[in-house]
């Protein structure tokens, strides 16, 4: 029981502990890469896979560069291509996953010729060069149309600053500036002829790439300047519904210390985000998740138009050295513009994983619940039953948050807790095994030279530990002694004598152990055993008395033995009883002994004295006669021993029932009606089932003694209150 609370009581110290790094929100690397993991695992587990055809990707891929040119394209190309987007296929919004920092000096020939043609028409070369401009053909091509450039910020030293990131979609405010949100101190956006203050531009750069650089969370907005920018994938957002601004939303943390930034309203719905504003991407699924269509054949009027009719277009680049790709957690090698592509299609479903601002709490509730119940159930267990108890407790926090990520959208952690279920059990398991094995060699230390080794390993497991300090319980005792042991041991030398008694105990103790006996001491030549204790024996007296009756059948061998190395032959008798007695440790201050006491033992003793009195090797008392009726008894007398008021019946165990032939059963049951016939006073009768039995058994002590108190009692007559009990009270 100690034990059991030093183990609960070390497993929840080590669940404290672990808390520690959650409050600091400071978990070990190696553990937050587990974490990472099981997200991608859940992430790519879960996904759609199949293509949404609302977005669009026109690609400028290898095909488009080998019919347009290489890149970077002339702007007039583009425009072309915004042109075909909206005039001929009727898209609902364009945005560009790059950015035109410099200006384009490069002239279109076939432009130029087109317009050379048509000097005639032309009142002056100036506006020959305007419409020749590449970047005014580009602005011309973007004005009063949804489409949003993309910019990226810069955190380096050298605070570039290349163009305007355009229109802020929140200003500076006492909480949104105390918020973790990306700050930028330079920027490369487009040529200023190409934005308009009106127009819609966002970032596509991303500065919260996890600690294993896979692309999960992109930032929604960024400060910059003391205002706040969106994400292309937000601003495409916000085009699409002709909004400008974005309302943050803030809600007091766990400790509730200050306000954490939580959600960001724009077109109607809310965006979970954390307090960085980053927003987990909802990926659909691998590369290819979205439709792909060539540039060159939208500029060529070639593509279907039913797949861009009304969709929303990212124009972005698949094309050998142009690729932009990422890692991410459902490909290695994914191109970035499918990044904003999967945060939009999130929008368009209301399918945004997140966060939930009480995350920590949830995970302190996981790692309490799982110390607490793990510390208190696995020491109170088997091996296999805290096996069961740990996979089963981490399968339903896997089915939680499995059912929060599927239904919920919430994304919660798991990693650090199973790491815990796992490291908790890994601790208790050895805690468990280091306490056996001191148990066992304590054990061992007090009962291993009188119980057999598997006992003590059995009672290491014991959950209940062992009463030593004494208790009553239900045992049977034994007592076997060496007839004549006094007159052998002077004929030997002490070497001779140390000789037999070592042969003869070494094969005696090896039987108890057998059946699972304790010895309780050597007394000289003889032997005290129980079962029973200290390991609780339902069937303590099947065992004592097969062991009895096993060292009679083992004690011709053993003479043999003695006989071989020229010691004498040996003959025993054993006493049997079942009862209550008391056991535990027992002695005083300088000597303890684990024993047992009490009238049943006192009465198993006299049994092995009255063996000499009969001439019986065994004798066992009529209360384990009726314990175990499936054996072949003869009843020998009813005697009132010294110490004890009450009479007790003696038998003498044959064997085990229907193990001998039936003439053995028919003289057995003839002795024993030659007893019932004795104390019904029927001398004749009597006399003659005894007188029967002696013809077989001519040597037989009980049937003589019984013959000899006929013959006395037939001269004097014991009356009607005769009880037939023969007294051995002096003895």
């Amino acid at each position: 029981m100690k034990q059991r609370k030093t183990r609960t009581l070390m497993g929840i110290i080590l669940t404290l502990l672990m808390l520690i790094p959650v409050f600091q929100d400071s978990r070990p690397a190696l553990l937050q890469r587990f974490e990472y993991d099981l997200y991608d695992i859940r992430l790519k587990h879960f996904a759609k896979r199949e293509q949404d055809p609302r977005i669009v990707i026109v690609d400028v891929d290898e095909k488009s560069l080998a019919e347009q040119g290489r890149w970077p394209w002339n702007r007039a190309k583009l425009a072309q291509l915004l042109d075909q987007l909206f005039d001929h296929y009727g898209v609902a919004i364009a945005g560009f996953d790059m950015v035109f920092s410099e200006a384009d000096s490069s002239i279109d020939l076939e432009q130029l010729a087109t317009l050379l043609l048509e000097a005639d028409q032309i009142p002056d070369l100036q506006r020959i060069l305007q419409q020749l401009n590449p970047d005014q053909r580009l602005a011309a091509a973007i004005r009063e149309r949804p489409v949003v450039l993309g910019y990226s910020f810069d955190r380096s030293d050298r605070q570039l600053q290349a163009g305007d990131p355009g229109i802020a979609v929140a200003h500076s405010s006492p909480l949104l500036d105390q918020q973790p949100i990306p700050r930028a101190s330079g920027i490369i956006a487009s040529v200023d002829g190409l934005h308009s203050q009106q127009a819609y531009s966002g970032f596509f750069d991303n500065p919260m790439v996890d600690s294993d650089g896979v692309y999960r969370r992109v930032p929604m907005l960024q400060m910059y300047q003391g205002q706040y920018y969106p994400s292309l994938s937000l601003a495409i957002w916000l085009a699409l519904f002709d909004e400008r601004q974005v309302i943050p939303e803030f809600e007091a943390d766990l400790f509730g210390d200050h306000q954490a930034l939580v959600s960001i309203s724009a077109g109607g719905q809310k965006i979970p985000v954390d307090s960085s504003a980053a927003m987990l991407v909802p990926y659909r699924g691998g590369k290819g998740s979205f439709p792909y269509i060539s540039a060159t054949d939208v500029m060529n009027g070639l593509a279907e138009p039913a797949q861009l009719n009304g969709a929303i277009v990212l124009i972005g680049t698949s094309a050998a050295g142009l690729l932009d790709l990422r890692v991410t957690p459902v490909s290695s090698r994914y191109p970035g513009v499918e990044v904003h592509a999967n945060i939009l299609s999130g929008l368009l479903d209301n399918r945004i994983f997140s966060e939930p601002d009480y995350t920590v709490a949830v995970e302190i509730m996981q790692l309490l619940i799982s110390g607490i119940l793990l510390s208190v159930l696995i020491p109170r267990s088997s091996v296999t039953s805290s096996t069961l108890i740990t996979l089963g407790w981490a399968a339903c926090l896997t089915a939680f948050n499995l059912y929060a990520w599927q239904s919920l959208y919430w994304v919660l952690p798991l990693g650090y807790t199973l790491f815990l279920v796992l490291l908790l059990y890994l601790f208790q398991q050895t805690t468990g095994y280091f306490f056996e094995t001191r148990n066992v060699k304590q054990l061992a230390g007090q009962f291993g030279h009188y119980i057999p080794p598997e006992v003590v390993r059995e009672l290491g497991r014991q959950e209940e530990g062992v009463h030593l300090s004494g208790e009553n319980r239900d045992m049977t005792i034994f007592f076997s002694d060496i007839r004549g042991f006094t007159r052998i041991s002077e004929q030997l030398t002490p070497q001779q004598l140390t000789r037999m008694m070592n042969i003869y105990l070494t094969e005696m103790t090896h039987i108890i152990h057998q059946q699972h006996g304790t010895v309780d001491k050597y007394i000289g030549d003889a032997v005290m055993a129980f079962w029973g204790a200290p390991l609780k024996d339902d069937d303590h007296a099947r065992h004592g008395l097969d062991a009895a009756l096993a060292m009679l059948q083992q004690l011709p061998i053993v003479n043999q033995r003695l006989v071989a190395e020229g010691l004498p032959e040996v003959e025993i008798g054993i006493g049997l009883h079942a009862g209550i007695m008391s056991v535990g440790n027992m002695g005083s201050e300088f000597r303890m002994a684990y024993t047992v006491m009490g009238d049943a033992v006192n009465l198993a003793s006299r049994l092995e004295g009255l063996t000499r009195f009969y001439g019986c090797p065994l004798l066992v008392s009529g209360e384990l006669c009726e314990r175990l009726p499936g054996y072949l008894y003869r009843q020998i007398d009813r005697v009132q021993v010294k110490g004890r008021l009450e009479p007790v019946e003696l038998f003498q165990p044959i064997s085990v029932a229907n193990t001998e032939d039936a003439d053995l059963a028919e003289r057995v049951a003839s002795f024993n009606q030659g007893v019932a016939l004795y104390r019904e006073q029927q001398w004749a009768s009597a006399r003659e089932r005894f007188q029967q039995w002696l013809t077989h058994a001519p040597s037989d002590s009980v049937a003589t003694i019984y013959l000899q108190r006929i013959a006395e009692l037939e001269q004097n007559s014991p009356g009607k209150e005769w009880h037939a009990v023969f007294s051995h009270q002096l003895k």
